[in-house]
């Protein structure tokens, strides 16, 4: 007898599409950067303030290819999908095999296939686990690179005022008191770049632990995910009818 099969399973197998969000970081890292301008005095405020430029140590931290990162999040949920199609398929023929066939090794390839069944759309379960982490990591990225950005674009602001406020000292200090206004005036700037990064880093740090939460569940699934692929049931060998 023939089977027809209720579903295509290989339908899912398609290239995921681009995320509806732009899942780059590091572009909205270097947007804020632009806005700084690279002249001596900005880049001697930094270091005076926090000892290194913090826009390469935000680009450091976001460095990766996060838009493919996103993209797998499609994958996971079109394996899930697939995994359901060929149970769908496997029930429904096992279904009318069993119509049409009795004895032993009958009753025996039916609750085989029904196990089989049964085990492919349970493997929906942690690919849809693995679909839901792999968003929450990208969308976290991309918020925490939206959050921290900003921040950068005021530190650079605020590094430019500081810059100004120093030049000005430097050309004025043989007056003295144009020495203390404008240095004076750049210290508290620096002041409020050290607080902007602290914002920043309890920005990064809040958006971190949220990503390792995903990333437990990411190895989580995972794992029982490898653990039921190791335990499929196959076949000991090819069916051989004693009867032929």
């Amino acid at each position: 007898m023939g089977f027809a099969d209720i579903a295509e399973p290989t339908a899912h197998l398609t290239p995921p599409k681009d995320p509806t969000e732009t899942f780059n970081p590091v572009k909205v890292v270097n947007q804020a950067a632009d806005l700084i301008s690279p002249t001596y005095w900005v880049n001697e405020i930094l270091n005076m303030a926090l000892g290194f430029n913090p826009m390469d140590k935000t680009k450091e931290y976001f460095a990766g290819d996060w838009e493919a990162y996103a993209k797998c999040s499609e994958v996971w949920q079109n394996l899930g999908k697939l995994c359901v199609d060929v149970s769908k398929n496997i029930d429904t023929g096992n279904t009318a095999l069993d119509r049409t066939w009795d004895g032993n090794a009958a009753d025996a390839a039916y609750v085989y296939f029904k196990d089989i069944a049964e085990r492919c759309d349970d493997l929906q379960s942690e690919l849809d686990a693995l679909k839901t982490e792999y968003a929450a990591v990208s969308q976290g990225v991309w918020a925490a690179a939206e959050a921290v950005g900003s921040i950068i674009g005021t530190i650079g602001d605020t590094a430019a005022v500081a810059a100004i406020a120093a030049a000005a000292g430097t050309m004025m200090s043989w007056t003295g008191w144009g020495a203390a206004v404008g240095y004076g005036l750049a210290a508290v700037e620096i002041v409020k770049i050290i607080e902007l990064w602290g914002q920043a880093t309890a920005t990064l740090n809040k958006y971190q632990l949220i990503t390792q939460a995903a990333m437990a569940v990411i190895e989580s699934a995972g794992g029982a995910l490898a653990t039921k692929f190791a335990d499929f049931p196959l076949p000991s060998g090819a069916y051989d009818n004693p009867v032929v």
